[in-house]
């Protein structure tokens, strides 16, 4: 029998199952299966952080497993669209650098059994580029190649770099401050 508690945990492994059909997809050509795939698998996360918190059902587990899935399917996605000439490979290096800190991070503080719960830097930063990737996922399923919208993608993912570092430092600032005592 299922146990409820464990219904974030079982969708955000579903975000996970999607992650290997997304990537098949977009490297085969088929750019609206591809995108229908990542649109699944970002509501997911959506999903899933809302029935944790609304029916406080809130898991290490969670915890550390949604934000990876987040971090793995965003990765996969810019990889992708680096790969298609989107965005620069500089642009990737630094949202994943920032990526892999903050996985280390969590990692070195789960071993203190300190869990780090997503804050509204790292929501918001996982949200911008969701909505980005969807967006350029979108471009490239229905739309013909235009240089103005390139630049554009190409600036929407440079501020998101600018974003994302910028919630890692907060982060990095409220566990500190939180576990320095």
């Amino acid at each position: 029998m299922l146990d409820k508690k464990q219904i974030p945990n079982i969708i955000t492994l579903f975000r996970l199952v999607l992650i290997p059909f997304f990537v098949f997809f977009a490297v085969q050509g088929h750019y609206f299966a591809s995108l229908l795939i990542f649109a699944i698998a970002a509501l997911s996360d959506v999903v899933d952080g809302f029935i944790a918190r609304r029916y406080n059902l809130v898991s290490n587990f969670g915890k550390l497993f949604d934000p990876l899935a987040d971090k793995i399917l965003a990765a996969s996605a810019l990889i992708i669209i680096s790969g298609w000439g989107f965005v620069g490979w500089w642009i990737v290096a630094l949202i994943l650098s920032r990526d892999i800190l903050m996985t280390l991070l969590r990692h070195f503080l789960t071993k203190k059994q300190i869990y780090l719960a997503a804050n509204w830097g790292g929501k918001l930063k996982t949200t911008l580029q969701f909505i980005a990737i969807i967006f350029v996922l979108f471009y490239k399923a229905f739309m013909p190649e235009l240089e103005i919208v390139k630049l554009s993608i190409l600036i929407m993912f440079v501020i998101i770099a600018i974003l994302t570092w910028l919630s890692a430092a907060l982060y990095i600032f409220q566990t500190g401050k939180k576990y320095a005592k």
